[in-house]
């Protein structure tokens, strides 16, 4: 494996080769302990053996079957995840506490287990904070254990007290394979670690990569998206064209030229004239039909679906609940018998002030109060934002003012506390008659 191909299985593969490096070391010791005490016992040389050693040594069955005990167990917490924070440092501990029980069996002869543990803890996925938290006492353990400080009050036998069986070219050589073993192991470690900073050095690297490629898609899908509202306004205008052209235009061309004939006729057969301009008011009332329907396509889905009381409800709520921006609408008086222009201009205005609220003032609260009097509806939307002490007036509020105009209505905006837009509309009266015939009519 090279340094400079590291991947995410990378690190894996060091920290199993160090889990079957310490299993190697364990069998090595318990290997060469069983030895020496099964030579001695042939030889007649066990009672000098154990005039030497602070204590009885435990029985080499024994010995081996606890071992490797506490490490499989050691094991299996290895290949345990734990995902709340407590039971993570609870593993930390019983993994620390049975590499020291480990070390103690061992004779305090070999402390390179405590070193899995480090490593194990790297390995997790625990935060920089929690790693820091938790290696600390582990390096502590470690430095104590390594330094032979609890030799003076914990004395065991040792690897050493087992290599008094052999004579000393080959005690030093045994002795020697150990210490080779566990520096190997400390070896890997560092390699661990190096190996583990350059794939999350690398990691980092692709992540800020795929940041930078990120925003590059969020600036193109900007001018896509652009690009798209100016063609779709653009197909909107051919569309309104289309219509012009398809109603307004064919209607006005047969008015013009009925007109002309009535002209020719008006003086020499009246009675045709007069039959001529029949004809050409069903084909003004026709063609006003077909504007009515081309208007009604352009209102909104909801006033389409709904009365207009319920439209506009419904059109706070929606915000309320996507927002979590807390509303308080008033209405004084009935919407009803308005012409649809008129809906529409209301409507519009609500929708685009409110909009322009959320998007530029970032309020807790919006008020919206509608008051109908006699010949005239006044709206004043009032939020709680940061405001705006120097006013520039975008499309959005542009738009609205041409609405107004459109219906003879006013406007006025002030941001000095919050933002609060003040709209008047007159309204031309229905008491009677087809509301559904009258409403898209301009008389």
């Amino acid at each position: 494996m090279s340094i400079f191909e590291i991947n995410a299985k990378s690190p894996e593969r060091v920290w199993k080769m160090m889990k079957h490096l310490n299993v190697l070391i364990l069998l090595y010791i318990a290997v060469i302990s069983y030895h020496a005490i099964m030579g001695m016992a042939r030889s007649n040389s066990a009672g000098l053996f154990l005039r030497t050693i602070p204590r009885l040594p435990m029985e080499s069955v024994r010995f081996m079957a606890v071992v490797f005990i506490l490490y499989g167990t050691l094991l299996m917490l290895f290949s345990s995840e734990m995902e709340e924070d407590f039971m993570n440092y609870i593993k930390a501990a019983m993994e620390l506490v049975i590499s020291l029980m480990l070390t103690a069996v061992c004779g305090m002869a070999y402390s390179g287990i405590i070193i899995l543990v480090m490593t194990d803890v790297i390995h997790s996925g625990y935060t920089r904070q929690k790693k820091i938290q938790t290696l600390i006492p582990i390096i502590l353990c470690y430095f104590i254990v390594d330094s032979d400080i609890l030799n003076l009050w914990f004395r065991n036998v040792s690897f050493s007290d087992y290599l008094v069986f052999y004579n000393a070219g080959a005690a030093g050589i045994l002795q020697s394979i150990l210490n080779t073993m566990e520096l190997i192991n400390i070896v890997m470690f560092i390699i661990f670690l190096i190996v583990t900073l350059r794939y999350q050095m690398d990691e980092t690297a692709r992540i800020m990569r795929l940041n930078e490629e990120l925003t590059e898609a969020n600036i193109r899908l900007e001018e896509y998206s652009r690009k798209s509202a100016e063609m779709a306004q653009t197909q909107e205008r051919n569309r309104l064209a289309r219509e012009i052209h398809d109603t307004i235009g064919h209607v006005l061309t047969g008015i013009v030229t009925g007109l002309e004939a009535c002209l020719l006729l008006l003086d020499t057969r009246p009675d045709l004239a007069r039959t001529q301009i029949e004809v050409i008011q069903e084909t003004a009332r026709q063609g006003m039909k077909d504007v009515r329907s081309s208007v009604r396509a352009l209102r909104p889905d909801a006033l389409l679906r709904l009365a207009f009381n319920e439209a506009i409800e419904q059109m706070i709520d929606d915000m309320c609940r996507s927002t979590g921006i807390h509303f308080e609408y008033i209405c004084e008086d009935s919407l009803s018998n308005l012409a649809a222009d008129e809906e529409d201009v209301i409507y519009r205005i609500l929708q685009e002030s409110i909009t322009n609220s959320v998007r530029h003032g970032h309020p807790t609260r919006i008020n919206i109060r509608i008051e109908r009097h006699d010949n005239r509806i006044s709206i004043r939307i009032k939020d709680n934002g940061v405001g705006c002490e120097e006013l520039h007036r975008g499309f959005g509020l542009t738009h609205m003012q041409e609405r107004l105009d459109m219906l003879g209505g006013s406007m006025t905006v002030d941001g000095s506390d919050g933002f609060t837009v003040n709209a008047i509309i007159p309204l031309r009266l229905y008491t009677g008659g087809s509301l559904e015939d009258d409403k898209y009519s301009d008389s």
